[in-house]
């Protein structure tokens, strides 16, 4: 009993967060959709070109391949190749189940269990999956902005307000780690988890093959999606430039804070207004957004639930 109350207003706290996220997403998505203008979205939707729409389809296989292979370079174990792969699908499952992208990494955590790795170096190879993908990421869009000029634009932006409310907000979060009891016990498992990262990233750099491996499949993910937007732009008769749609992915990576199941909506939005910023029009945009989420997302949650149910059924989650 004392456990569920304490429970409850965690649950509470939650559900307030992803209303609230919902709310601005919904007022954001009316408001996108009102500029780019109803009927126009309605007639580029119908213009998709079957062939593009089925190359985005086909190219975004390369991602799904660059998860495993991120994956088996940081394990501590052998991860056969087939279930790795049914697992990578079950995790779109799980995104759509949790938000902020969390039901995805808890898969490969539970996955990593069953295979006999502890819970603590479960969560670090997770960890540094993950971060290995944002160096990667960062590493392969940061040329794309020196050489479009954005970069500057960036800097002085952040040298402007942006600074200080940042500065403010890292103040703000280690006195609240540092001087409540809720905050010791985070700084705690924030501490765990990154001993964990750290001794998984050293586990992969230890052996050259596997930190290469590492790599390697965060850049099949990085391009191979890229890719996949490009085919999608493509559908629609546009154009852009792909060191523009890959400074998009990377942005869109925003998406994943986002506390709702799958960044349901708020994804698409993100996604549209960054390919009207390269200079689509809204309604190229939006469509190019709809499509490339149908894609990358909506299409494989029915098979991540069947690889998720699969995989709980073998005893392998």
């Amino acid at each position: 009993m004392i456990d569920s109350l304490g429970a409850a207003p965690r649950t509470n706290r939650r559900s307030i967060l992803i209303r609230c996220a919902a709310a601005v997403v919904v007022v954001a998505l009316v408001a996108f959709v009102h500029t780019a203008g109803t009927a126009d979205l309605g007639a580029v939707l119908g213009t998709a070109e079957p062939l593009w729409v089925l190359a985005a389809v086909v190219v975004f296989l390369v991602p799904l391949l660059g998860n495993v292979l991120a994956l088996r370079a940081v394990a501590p174990v052998s991860l056969p190749w087939g279930l790795t792969t049914v697992a990578q699908l079950a995790g779109a499952f799980g995104n759509l189940v949790a938000p902020g992208n969390l039901g995805g990494m808890a898969t490969n955590v539970r996955f990593l269990q069953r295979r006999g790795v502890a819970t603590t170096g479960a969560a670090g190879a997770v960890g540094a999956a993950q971060a290995t993908a944002v160096v990667v990421t960062v590493a392969v869009a940061l040329p794309g902005l020196i050489a479009s000029g954005r970069l500057a634009a960036v800097g002085s932006a952040v040298s402007g307000p942006v600074a200080p409310i940042v500065a403010a907000t890292l103040v703000a979060v280690v006195v609240a780690l540092g001087c409540t009891p809720a905050g010791r016990r985070w700084g705690s498992r924030l501490r765990s988890a990154a001993v964990a990262t750290f001794a998984s990233f050293r586990f992969a750099l230890a052996a050259p093959g596997r930190a290469g491996l590492a790599v390697a499949g965060n850049l099949l993910v990085t391009l191979g999606s890229t890719a996949a937007l490009a085919a999608a732009v493509q559908a629609f008769g546009a154009t852009a430039s792909f060191g523009d749609l890959l400074l998009v992915v990377a942005g869109s990576a925003v998406a994943g804070a986002l506390p709702l199941p799958g960044g349901a909506g708020g994804a698409e939005v993100i996604l549209a207004a960054q390919l009207t910023a390269v200079g689509l029009q809204p309604p190229v945009a939006f469509a190019v957004a709809v499509l490339y989420r149908v894609v990358t997302f909506w299409s494989r949650v029915p098979v991540g639930w069947l690889a998720f149910a699969l995989l709980r059924r073998s005893g392998h989650l």
